[in-house]
């Protein structure tokens, strides 16, 4: 009996406790919002939505986006035991699936809106989606963060004074950067990738073991279109003793001091 109890109590999951606020911004120039984000510490699931297509357009993109991520992920806290027993899979191939499947079925969503709108393909509503979901299922002692991303919309890990981007930014700029910078820059806000315009999506997406005194940081474009990765590691040394939603607001305040050209959106987590 007493070894049955202690072998629970050693190869229980540890559950990850978190320190997390979100902040967003209608900005400078814009007269509403199209960003949406969402923070459940419960599931260890945190995500940012920057939609577009305009009004009553956009925010429905990212609201659905992000409703349709967070009813996959509930299934998958009910039924990971169970699968993991029928099919042999790893916890990373579950739960890269799930995810997948729950940007697959956001963006057939909004395609099929779209479609009924009688847009062509690569036009009408959409949304670009940053997040990730913490998990402990491999081991109690081994913290992974699963990260997943369509479009422009980054995380970031802060640590020891430096600021790494972990998303991919699925812009023609960005290929441009990663092909030798042949011709002449395009714009920083054309992207090749977003839930909902185009039929067929696929996320990034990459498990990343977590580190002591990680800060994670989610953002929409209108973040890092107005400050620079130097500006923004700035703030965070600069807010380190203040808490978390005093770091997300000097964030967004600096972002809308610089311009504001964009709805602002920050999600800071620190497991």
């Amino acid at each position: 009996m007493l070894k049955n109890f202690f072998d629970k109590l050693i190869f229980k999951p540890d559950p990850i406790r978190f320190y997390s606020a979100g902040v967003t911004d209608v900005g400078q120039r814009r007269d509403h919002n199209e960003d949406n984000y969402l923070i459940d510490e419960k599931l260890g699931l945190f995500i940012v939505a920057d939609g577009m297509g305009g009004h009553e357009a956009g925010e429905v993109a990212s609201k659905l986006a992000i409703e349709t991520i967070f009813n996959h992920i509930k299934k998958l806290d009910n039924n990971y035991n169970q699968e993991h027993k029928e099919h042999e899979t790893t916890t990373t191939e579950i739960i890269n699936a799930i995810l997948q499947d729950a940007i697959e079925d956001a963006n057939n969503q909004t395609h099929c809106y779209n479609l009924a709108k009688g847009l062509p393909e690569g036009k009408g509503m959409g949304t670009t989606v940053t997040g990730f979901l913490f998990s402990t299922l491999d081991s109690p002692r081994r913290k992974k963060l699963y990260l997943f991303n369509v479009g422009d919309s980054r995380t970031y890990c802060f640590n020891q004074k430096k600021l790494t981007q972990l998303s991919t930014d699925h812009s023609h700029y960005q290929l441009w950067l990663d092909t030798g910078k042949d011709g002449p820059p395009p714009k920083h806000n054309i992207i090749y990738k977003a839930i909902g315009p185009w039929r067929r999506i696929a996320a990034e997406q990459h498990t990343i073991q977590i580190k002591d005194d990680d800060l994670f940081l989610l953002c929409s474009d209108g973040l890092c279109d107005m400050l620079s990765a130097k500006e923004i590691r700035q703030i965070l040394y600069k807010y380190r003793k203040h808490t978390l939603k005093e770091m997300a607001k000097a964030l967004v305040d600096a972002a809308n001091k610089a311009g504001g050209k964009d709805n602002i959106t920050v999600v800071l987590v620190r497991p």
